[in-house]
């Protein structure tokens, strides 16, 4: 039993295997031609940094059920740290 799950731990820290559904994916405007357009998530005041704020989008799109997204949009606000993002939703 012990030597299974040091396996399994093994493989789950190498990447080998997830217990995670699949995650979204950024991806570029040349690249949605096919693509079903599912969604559209709006952000405002969002703390922290630009990849702070993309990893907020990777988490919603996630939870609409995308597979990619596309941010259109990404701009800090008046108050440092704090910015406002758009991306659309793709199946």
């Amino acid at each position: 039993m012990k030597r299974s799950f040091a396996l399994t731990s093994l493989l789950l820290s190498v990447g080998m295997i997830s217990t995670a559904a699949q995650s979204a994916e950024d991806v570029a405007a040349d690249c949605v031609t096919g693509l079903n357009e599912i969604g559209l998530i709006s952000l405002n005041s969002i703390a922290g940094s630009a990849q702070d704020v993309e990893k907020v989008i990777a988490l919603k799109a996630d939870e609409q059920g995308a597979s990619y997204y596309r941010i259109i949009k990404m701009q800090e606000n008046y108050h440092a740290d704090s910015w406002r993002a758009q991306a659309i939703l793709y199946a």
